[in-house]
């Protein structure tokens, strides 16, 4: 029962990144016919002002190793292979050395943005699909026994790095393209007030999520350091996966701050990530782990949608209205 409960998120996962490599593979494949049949399309994606050479130059490697080996990654997928694993990371390690290649041409040359925009996003989900892929069950590891002041620290450092990272760095990055191409931004009165005390209030939801995550569960959100407990205090007694809404609603914070749409695009596309490639492992995980109590949980508590009442379960060391709870009656 325990390996069928296992098996069933990576399957999930299978399946979404059978049906992404079969979309990745037809795209690459009739990106190139169009290209052949309406020569005039082949100037937006120009390397060189002058000449066709050095994006025409890509043709067969686009086709053979993205287009052609996404198919073939599509279908080991769905045959449950064994070398679905190698295919997604060549196909991943193909599709990355095109994009950042694209990325530092167009850097110099200052020429061929719209394909950059165009391979990150390919990157960032074969490589995430791949990853995916190649941990499957073994993705999730409870948290070594310590302090509940270590673990505590171990999360805030997690969320000061990857934060940095995902709503500073990368940001940055996609306005800094986005003006390359000439990509006009959203202007409208006390725009900038209202989203940054928009992230702030998520911002906050997201930390009070992790530390109940440290503190009641005792591990961080990091997959592979991860919560020894059930939690359903605090806001997981209002929705299953706090710290994941307050991600996406951060990302669409910082767009708008930003006015830039391309942001907006990229933290939609973070949210899609974890719902068809984390949120099934992690979930079979507990499920595996927590058996029925985590199944009646999952029941009452949706993912993205916040209860109007919180949900308790009575009588575990970890619930909300717990007698035992070491945050009470909250």
């Amino acid at each position: 029962m325990i390996e069928a409960q296992e098996q069933a998120g990576a399957a999930k996962v299978r399946h979404s990144a059978a049906a992404y490599f079969t979309f990745q593979g037809v795209a690459v494949i009739a990106w190139w016919a169009a290209l052949y049949w309406f020569p005039s399309a082949r100037q937006y994606f120009l390397l060189e002002r002058t000449s066709e050479t050095s994006l025409l130059a890509f043709w067969l490697a686009d086709i053979s190793f993205l287009g052609i080996g996404s198919l073939a990654t599509a279908w080991l997928c769905y045959q449950n292979r064994a070398y679905r694993r190698i295919a997604a990371w060549f196909v991943a390690g193909a599709v990355g050395y095109a994009a950042v290649y694209c990325f530092t041409y167009a850097f110099f040359a200052d020429i061929g943005w719209l394909g950059v925009i165009l391979m990150l996003p390919a990157m960032i989900w074969s490589g995430v699909f791949a990853v995916g892929l190649s941990f499957e069950t073994a993705m999730f590891r409870k948290a070594k026994n310590s302090t509940t002041s270590w673990i505590v620290t171990k999360t805030l450092s997690q969320i000061v790095v990857v934060w940095t990272i995902i709503l500073v760095g990368l940001p940055y990055l996609i306005t800094a393209v986005e003006s390359k191409l000439g990509i006009s931004h959203l202007h409208f009165p006390f725009q900038k007030p209202i989203s940054a005390i928009l992230f702030v209030g998520l911002s906050s939801i997201g930390v009070y999520a992790a530390y109940i995550m440290s503190k009641v569960g005792r591990g961080t959100p990091l997959p592979l350091d991860h919560a020894h407990k059930l939690v359903v205090s605090g806001p997981y007694r209002f929705v299953r996966n706090p710290m994941a809404v307050s991600g996406v609603g951060q990302g669409l914070m910082v767009a708008l701050f930003l006015g830039s749409p391309l942001v907006a695009v990229y933290a939609l596309m973070g949210s899609a990530i974890w719902q068809f490639i984390f949120r099934p492992l992690e979930e079979d995980d507990l499920a595996v782990r927590f058996g029925g109590e985590y199944e009646e949980y999952r029941r009452n508590v949706k993912c993205w949608i916040t209860r109007a009442t919180p949900y308790q379960i009575d009588g575990t060391a970890d619930s909300s209205n717990s007698i035992g709870s070491s945050l009470g009656r909250m």
